[in-house]
């Protein structure tokens, strides 16, 4: 086995010679199929899915792939370096894991599962406020990595300060404040399988372990989930 990232390519190649195909697919599209296939239709389509007739998702699609690579001829490519500092926070590589919530509808270990991921390759994760488990949950299994607490600003100020004082406490350091979701969008795969996973109380671990917000129910979340659910909505 071959240690180096950078070779993994060599090695795939030199373990084909032994017809030793490797285990995980390389296009996103046969991830996308694999997953399509896997996925009940609720979750799948909540993952998949976006708002109206979904034209912003295809901008946003079609935006990055005018990004390029842009290349240096030339140089000294025996000692590759693509590490970055952003915000203080060391990445191996310019990349983030981003914060894409109620990650227990696709996984039973949701975000802990990504954050394992993120930890054995040092990358930086981004966690969403409407996560399946607690911010202090992932940032145990993160240990050392570096993180970052993604917040939809509630209408509860003693709220907003309880989650940004969790969050600095369990060592996030920055917070991405997301402004442009004032309401559910409507998102027409949704409605047609009359799925929002919210109802179902997944992905409000960080409000249902928060005291500020739990000091606003008629009952706990572990008595009754009924009353944090109209609360969140």
């Amino acid at each position: 086995m071959v240690d180096n990232y950078g070779n993994y390519q060599s090695e795939i190649y030199l373990n084909g010679l032994g017809e030793q195909l490797p285990e995980f697919p390389f296009s996103l599209t046969e991830l996308e199929r694999r997953f399509d296939e896997k996925m009940d239709t609720g979750p799948r389509d909540y993952v998949s899915g976006g708002a109206g007739s979904e034209d912003t998702m295809r901008a946003n699609l079609e935006a990055f792939r005018r990004h390029r690579i842009v290349p240096r001829m030339l140089t000294d490519v025996t000692t590759r370096d693509l590490s970055r500092t952003v915000l203080d926070s060391p990445l191996p590589a310019p990349v983030l894991l981003a914060p894409v919530g109620v990650q227990g509808i696709i996984d039973k270990e949701g975000e802990v599962a990504v954050a394992r991921a993120a930890a054995q390759l040092g990358v930086p994760m981004i966690l969403s406020t409407v996560s399946s488990y607690t911010l202090e949950q992932v940032a145990e299994t993160l240990g050392d990595t570096p993180r970052w607490f993604q917040l939809y600003w509630p209408n509860d100020e003693a709220f907003a300060k309880s989650l940004l004082r969790r969050a600095g406490d369990a060592g996030y350091s920055a917070i991405v404040v997301t402004v442009d979701t004032r309401f559910l969008a409507w998102r027409p795969r949704d409605l047609q399988g009359a799925y929002l996973p919210f109802l179902k109380g997944e992905g409000l671990a960080n409000y249902t372990s928060d005291p500020v917000f739990c000091s606003t129910l008629e009952s706990s979340p572990e008595a009754d989930m009924l009353p944090a659910i109209l609360k969140w909505t």
